[in-house]
């Protein structure tokens, strides 16, 4: 009897030991979580893993796998065109969590969005009419200037 009760109880230290924080980075969605880095633009470092995204197009563009860290966010647009320029950040499960430009015409500018949480894959969807470019990275000390 003594036997199954200590299994048990290793059993139930084992289990309690290997838990998932929430809010971890291990408790991001698996499905796309660290999927296709390379394609969406975006530049990573040791230091600043994940929180900068350098990327220029024409036209209409997705730009996926944004992984940003939770708090302030600068984002500089440009937009060379003389018609409409739109560009939203969305999270992993397509919920708005900033409109960052909405004009037509020449555009450029920087724009402050509030990242909610960190290891999420951020969307940027960008509405454009000529060629564009989107340059961002966090607000930690030294980051921005």
């Amino acid at each position: 009897m003594s036997k199954y009760l200590f299994i048990i109880f290793l059993s139930l230290s084992l289990l309690v030991g290997c838990k998932i924080e929430y809010n971890s980075p291990q408790s991001a969605r698996d499905d796309n979580y660290g999927v296709g880095y390379g394609s969406s633009g975006v530049a990573t470092d040791d230091k600043t893993s994940g929180t900068k995204v350098a990327k220029t197009g024409t036209g209409d563009d997705v730009i996926t796998n944004i992984t940003l860290k939770k708090g302030p966010a600068v984002f500089e647009l440009k937009h060379s065109g003389n018609s409409n320029f739109k560009v939203k950040l969305l999270d992993s499960d397509g919920e708005l969590i900033a409109n960052l430009v909405e004009t037509s015409g020449a555009y450029s500018g920087k724009v402050f969005a509030q990242i909610p949480k960190d290891a999420d894959n951020y969307v940027l969807v960008i509405n454009a009419s000529a060629s564009w470019e989107v340059n961002s990275q966090g607000m930690e000390e030294g980051e921005y200037k």
